[in-house]
């Protein structure tokens, strides 16, 4: 049996959220919004990651979802309920459902796999779409420690290609950004080692 069949035939949950940003690290999940639950990459077609959700309580620019038919970007698939403190995590955003049919699966580098439709019909997928697009600025710049955050997911779940697939499948990266590294200000901040946040930095200068 595929390894991605076996794991949604042990999901209990039937809501899915495909994280792109954030709720790419697990220790972010853990942490801040209390999902244990373990999730896989997945890349889903139709949408455009980009630097345009703006948070007016926190003065943070964050990654946003836009309906883009030409565009992809990478995920996590998360099974969990759309609760209270997972939608207050999401306030900037609204709760967009996708189609299986848009969903390619990635495990452990192997090539895409699509399970069988029955299977995936028993769920509902969902990802959030920015409410509104304002790109960063100086008032509402891009801090260190959200970028560090979604690309330390990235490298957990799928190393170094997943980060890659971060940077490529996100647009607007000139954007003032703020090293808080020592201070971190993105208030649901992954802890990220040493190691990790160079190799980051390795990334993001190949731009």
């Amino acid at each position: 049996m595929n390894e991605l069949t076996q794991w949604l035939n042990v999901q209990t949950e039937k809501h899915m959220v495909l994280g792109y940003g954030s709720l790419l690290s697990k220790c972010s999940r853990e942490r801040y919004s209390n999902i244990f639950t373990e999730g896989v990459p997945v890349t889903v077609a139709g949408f455009e990651r980009a630097w345009v959700t703006r948070s007016l309580q926190e003065q943070q620019t964050y990654v946003g979802a836009v309906a883009n038919a030409h565009s992809k970007l990478n995920a996590q698939l998360i099974p969990t309920q759309i609760n209270p403190a997972l939608q207050e995590r999401e306030k900037d955003y609204r709760f967009v459902e996708v189609s299986p049919q848009d969903l390619d699966f990635h495990l452990h580098n192997q090539s895409a796999y699509v399970p069988p439709s029955e299977r995936l019909s028993q769920f509902t997928f969902w990802i959030c779409e920015t409410l509104a697009c304002e790109p960063a600025n100086e008032t509402f710049p891009v801090h260190q420690t959200y970028i560090d955050t979604c690309m330390a997911g990235c490298l957990e779940h799928g190393g170094q290609a997943e980060a890659e697939r971060f940077v490529t499948h996100t647009s607007l990266w000139e954007h003032p950004r703020v090293n808080d590294r020592a201070s971190p200000k993105y208030p649901r901040a992954a802890l990220v080692n040493s190691e990790d946040t160079a190799h980051i930095d390795r990334l993001l200068a190949k731009r």
